[in-house]
């Protein structure tokens, strides 16, 4: 249990480092307006969204290893409409050695 809390304190810390200068998700480490709201704060630089999407893409079909996601952008996981709302996405940030938690219904039904 400790080490899950060390694990948490960790990642809370870099998601607060990277609200105080925030870059973008997607690697090229371009700078982004900060924004004082956390809630308003954009993720990424106009069209580079794509570019995110386009590696999590390549990391399913095994053209990129899971290592080159951007860790700003694993820190900010929950925060990411896009691949939260994808399942295919989620597998892309899953470790693979890591089972499935929860199975949907139509899953089961298979």
């Amino acid at each position: 249990m400790r080490r899950a809390w060390i694990k948490r304190r960790a990642s809370a810390a870099m998601v607060a480092e990277w609200f105080a200068h925030p870059i973008c998700l997607c690697g090229c480490g371009g700078p982004l307006a900060r924004i004082k709201n956390p809630r308003r704060q954009h993720f990424f630089l106009q069209g580079h969204d794509a570019r995110l999407k386009s590696l999590l893409r390549k990391v399913l079909n095994g053209e990129v290893p899971r290592e080159q996601i951007p860790a700003a952008a694993r820190a900010n996981l929950a925060k990411l409409k896009f691949v939260q709302a994808s399942a295919e996405f989620k597998r892309a940030f899953a470790n693979p050695g890591q089972r499935q938690r929860r199975t949907t219904a139509r899953e089961t039904s298979l």
